[in-house]
């Protein structure tokens, strides 16, 4: 109801105006649909518009841009302003699923920056939540992951992170937004994707019917979650405090870990906080697996063990007695090769690791951004500020400013040739 949609979006959205992700299934259509009402209501909608309504069209289906277009309909008919954007970019096709999350949520990120929003709305719903759990519990996963998602969120992309994403449909079943869309006529369209036997997802959804059966339905599993995302929250913040005497985090974008520190908290504070410096310094969108981490927990705290070690991007080596260098694993960064455009005002992040923003440039042409490797390291004048600890090994992996194979810049190293800018590590917890 209007009332019920009322008290989930006013807990969340806290300054208007925002957006809505819609892709023309009836979850985020119905949403779409209770916002407009809603800010009518209010009487915020018109003439200042606060709800803009977004709608990718990755073109993996042949009707997929009809579609986005008949969804443009909808929104004008409901009030909403709506914008169409495509994805356009190369794609892989190994795991597309993930790479079209990926592209929809840079795409609709820069979109929001340049309309000056800061939070979107999506139809996620209990239905939802549920086959979230079972699929992480198909993983393995640990409290982290079986805590499922949260109704507000930092949005999933690390060159959005001043965005914010909040799910206000989270504790409603699918069913019932269903409903709501037949009771004032709107239709909507069914994602054949849904159906398709080889994501996980759908072998999670047939399950649902079974495990209703047997007294488990999505909003038991749902009303599971919230109590592991309370725990996991507690957990979260002790291992924040944890990390403010444990790791000492430096701009060129490792950190030194306290063996002693690690060996003295308990073992799940311990990995949680190994895991998540793992994804910050490694660059990795996700964590590596719980066992990976656990072995390596054992390893960093035995001293006796002097033998660095490698996992999930990064590489660990012992320095002095009782501490422990965390740093970008370069030979596989160099394999992988990350770069990325820069383009004048405008920030980009690098390997999920620097955001890198241009202040100066003096001369015309395109610029990227990568790795130094020991080409960069070679083309910047000795004498200049350099990583303290290992500098040929740390300095390789940091970013670089390329025009084809010169250096124009390294911004760590405050090297410049032409072009001027600065880097910073994005190694918050």
């Amino acid at each position: 109801s209007a009332a019920e949609f009322e008290a989930s979006v006013s807990s969340l959205a806290g300054d208007l105006p925002f957006a809505i992700a819609v892709s023309g299934g009836a979850d985020s259509v119905a949403l779409m649909r209770l916002a407009a009402d809603w800010c009518t209501t209010r009487g915020t909608q018109a003439p200042h518009a606060v709800t803009h309504a977004v709608t990718v069209d990755h073109g993996l289906r042949e009707d997929s841009a009809a579609e986005a277009e008949e969804v443009a309909d909808w929104a004008k008919s409901a009030g909403v302003p709506h914008t169409i954007l495509k994805w356009e970019s190369e794609r892989k096709l190994s795991n597309l699923q993930s790479q079209a999350r990926d592209a929809r949520y840079g795409l609709i990120g820069d979109w929001m920056k340049a309309l000056g929003l800061s939070q979107l709305l999506t139809g996620h719903t209990q239905d939802d939540q549920a086959e979230t759990l079972l699929i992480r519990l198909a993983r393995g996963s640990g409290l982290e992951g079986l805590s499922g998602m949260s109704t507000r969120a930092r949005f999933p992309t690390s060159q959005h992170r001043d965005l914010t994403l909040l799910r206000p449909l989270l504790s409603f079943p699918h069913k019932r937004l269903v409903a709501t869309l037949q009771a004032c006529g709107q239709t909507w369209f069914e994602d054949p994707g849904n159906s398709n036997p080889k994501f996980q997802r759908t072998k999670m959804r047939a399950l649902a019917p079974v495990l209703s059966d047997v007294g488990i339905p999505p909003e038991k599993l749902s009303g599971a979650m919230a109590h592991l995302r309370r725990a996991n929250d507690y957990i979260r913040a002790q291992s924040a405090e944890f990390v403010r005497h444990a790791v000492t985090f430096e701009a060129w974008g490792y950190a030194l870990l306290s063996t002693v520190a690690f060996r003295e908290v308990h073992a799940e504070i311990g990995l949680r906080t190994l895991a998540r410096l793992l994804q910050v310094v490694g660059g990795s969108a996700y964590p590596p697996e719980f066992d990976s981490v656990r072995d390596l927990l054992e390893w960093l705290v035995k001293d006796a063990n002097p033998r660095g070690r490698t996992l999930g991007g990064c590489r660990l080596a012992r320095r002095e007695p009782g501490t422990v260098l965390l740093a970008r694993e370069e030979e596989l960064l160099l394999a992988e090769a990350p770069m990325v455009g820069l383009v004048s005002r405008q920030s980009t992040v690098w390997d999920r690791r620097f955001e890198i923003s241009l202040t100066e440039k003096s001369f015309e042409g395109s610029l990227e951004v990568r790795a130094l490797g020991l080409e960069g390291l070679q083309q910047i004048p000795k004498g200049l500020a350099s990583p303290t600890v290992e500098p040929g090994r740390v300095g390789r992996s940091l970013p670089g400013i390329w025009q084809g194979q010169q250096l124009v810049c390294a911004p760590l190293q405050k090297f410049h040739r032409g072009v001027k800018a600065d880097a910073r590590f994005l190694g918050a917890f």
